[in-house]
């Protein structure tokens, strides 16, 4: 009995440090990642109820959906998708002052504005700053150059929610190759 209690205790042990060390490598990962919903309009204050996301459907022609076969998003190979933030062009005299970025995949089913922290800057900013950071340190100009916006590419997935928003999880631990769409 007494060997059949030494050796489940030290499986019981094993096992339970390895659930330490898996649970640890989530919360490692977790943490790399950023969320926001999608769908999120770029004037927040409701004055504007007819604003809506851009319509990126070039080919619709007669208010026809035009679809395509062809799978338009780019998979990085583990199930992640790539994801093109914007950030718009600042304006003289103002360099330091936060706009909503524009984030979407390549085919566009996944659309979003993120936004600035709205209270003081000591608060938790949900992510904003520091892609907004990495953008401006490692991003690529736009096709106005340096008259235009900013933009970089960053890994990510979009999570589908019954009941509620969808929302966007991108990695902040690293930006993508600037790609050309």
């Amino acid at each position: 009995k007494t060997l059949a209690q030494n050796y489940s205790k030290s499986h019981a042990e094993a096992a339970a440090r390895q659930s330490e060390e898996s649970h640890a490598e989530l919360e490692r990962e977790r943490g790399k990642y950023t969320s926001f919903f999608l769908n999120v309009p770029a004037d927040m204050s409701g004055q504007r109820p007819h604003q809506a996301l851009i319509n990126y459907n070039r080919g619709n022609k007669g208010g026809k959906k035009v679809t395509s076969k062809k799978k338009t998003t780019v998979d990085s190979g583990d199930g992640r998708d790539m994801f093109k933030i914007q950030m718009a062009a600042p304006v003289e005299g103002m360099d330091d002052v936060p706009t909503p970025m524009l984030l979407y995949n390549k085919d566009r089913t996944a659309r979003t504005f993120l936004h600035p922290p709205s209270g003081s800057g000591d608060e938790e900013d949900d992510g904003y700053q520091r892609i907004r950071r990495m953008i401006r340190d490692g991003g690529a100009s736009g096709v106005l150059g340096s008259s235009g916006g900013t933009k970089a590419y960053f890994h990510g997935f979009v999570s589908n929610n019954a009941s509620g928003p969808d929302v966007v999880s991108i990695d902040t631990s690293d930006l993508c190759p600037t790609q050309d769409w």
